[in-house]
């Protein structure tokens, strides 16, 4: 498959707008008695996105034949929780970017920040309920399921990821990094935006099977994706922090490479390094770093292995095809296993 950047873009833009409108939507009018709560939970969302789960949502219903009303209310809610989680990302992380402004918490605080995550997520709950009206009891129940199955899934990844950074622990394989960024991306950023399209275009248990297997793979592609970015993209153009990983000590694929392929002494110094707090480096430290990334070519090898799992997805995605007709809704998804590997922010 070869993707069209150009026409991947366009249908990203009109399903965020749409998307956009839908949060509006959602979140009340603020009110003297909530201190700014509901201002504050519509900066990220309207922050400039690339808004890919719920354009995801939306390009699985309506490529199997469901209605937009069917789709647009869930596929919202699925972004109001990536906010929320990035919300508490950026706090657990003490990220200082996020999409080319500083954090929530850098302008607000981190308490408020933690209370606007949590009362996005709180709003995120009542929609699903009212699926009911919109695709049945039963879908509205599947939804409701699958996506209480993905925030437990995304706590667990994150607390693993945050556990080996806690312990400075460097002794994992691929397979650990895989079985992580299954948990704490490729599960809420990919199995359940398809899944849950489908869901609302009434597809069947075999369909929602397959997409699951298209999206896994794609998954994790676009988190080692999103790894190179952090360390070869500009600040500039990816709206976060560059070399935010080295700083934070986050356990990515690219990192476990170097690690396991350098010396003892540069190991030992890289371990060392890794384990101070970010308040405790320094610029001259993180550059040391990244190029030990760059003299053990774990760039190269993280994109290879990217590309495998793109491969495996695009694969997947042609065996879906007997259920897919030709639309702009198949061409996006289409383009978008060539868009998880290439992207550029």
């Amino acid at each position: 498959m070869a993707g069209d950047p150009q026409r991947l873009g366009l249908y990203l833009s009109d399903c965020r707008s749409q998307v956009q409108d839908e949060i509006r939507a959602l979140i009340p009018a603020d009110r003297a008695d909530t201190g700014g709560l509901y201002r504050l939970m519509l900066d990220y969302p309207l922050r400039e996105g690339k808004g890919l789960r719920p354009a995801l949502a939306m390009a699985t219903c309506r490529g199997l034949g469901g209605p937009l009303d069917a789709v647009l209310r869930t596929a919202a809610t699925l972004e109001l929780f990536h906010n929320a989680f990035l919300v508490h990302d950026d706090v657990e992380d003490g990220s200082e970017l996020r999409r080319h402004r500083e954090t929530l918490h850098q302008l607000h605080g981190v308490p408020i920040a933690v209370n606007v995550g949590d009362g996005m997520l709180a709003l995120a709950l009542r929609p699903l309920l009212e699926n009911v009206e919109r695709v049945g009891l039963g879908p509205a129940l599947n939804v409701l399921d699958v996506v209480t199955t993905m925030a437990r899934e995304s706590a667990e990844g994150q607390a693993l990821e945050l556990s080996w950074v806690q312990e400075n622990r460097w002794d994992q394989g691929d397979r650990d990094y895989v079985r992580m960024v299954y948990k704490k991306t490729a599960v809420y950023s990919f199995v359940t935006p398809a899944v849950v399209g489908a869901l609302c275009a009434r597809a069947q248990a075999q369909v929602r099977a397959a997409l699951s297997r298209f999206a896994v793979p794609l998954g994790v592609a676009f988190q080692i994706a999103d790894d190179l970015l952090n360390l070869a993209g500009q600040e500039a153009v990816i709206g976060k922090e560059s070399c935010g990983d080295l700083w934070e000590g986050k356990h990515t694929l690219i990192l476990m490479h170097a690690l396991r392929t350098a010396g003892g002494p540069e190991r030992q110094r890289a371990i060392a390094l890794l384990g101070q707090p970010r308040a405790d480096k320094d610029a001259a430290e993180v550059d040391w770093l990244l190029n030990l990334v760059h003299r053990q070519d774990s760039l190269a090898y993280a994109r290879d292995v990217a590309r495998r799992y793109a491969r495996r997805a695009a694969v997947s995605f042609a065996g879906l095809a007997r259920w897919f007709g030709d639309s702009v809704h198949r061409d996006f998804l289409e383009d978008l296993v060539d868009y998880v590997v290439d992207r550029t922010r």
